[in-house]
């Protein structure tokens, strides 16, 4: 097994490091497979017989994550920008939900 390690600019939550993961997986030889929204990096180790890091590549682009270079910072799309709106007025209210209040006693503990 050979080791890999692809900056993925696009990644930064969740729901994306399933996405990659799922398209990452999807290529015939992959091994162990750690994906990181924090770095926005994936590590990757794959059999070199069976496959080469430009079809891992190749199907990230095709998922639609694009591979990047170290230097790349990772890109926001504008609508996530928007939303952290809230952030610039430098104060945050939420309210709790009673029932939430209700129901957080031991046995939602797990």
């Amino acid at each position: 097994m050979e080791e890999t390690v692809l900056n993925i600019p696009l990644l930064w939550a969740d729901h994306h490091v399933l996405a990659v993961r799922g398209a990452i997986l999807s290529v015939e030889g992959i091994g162990k497979l750690e994906v990181s929204a924090l770095q926005h990096t994936a590590t990757i180790a794959y059999d070199p017989t069976k496959t080469a890091p430009e079809a891992i590549v190749a199907a990230l682009s095709q998922a639609g994550y694009a591979v990047g270079d170290d230097d790349d910072a990772p890109v926001v799309p504008p609508a996530v920008e928007a939303a952290r709106s809230w952030a610039a007025s430098g104060s945050r209210v939420t309210a709790t939900n009673p029932v939430d209040l209700a129901m957080s006693g031991d046995h939602r503990k797990y």
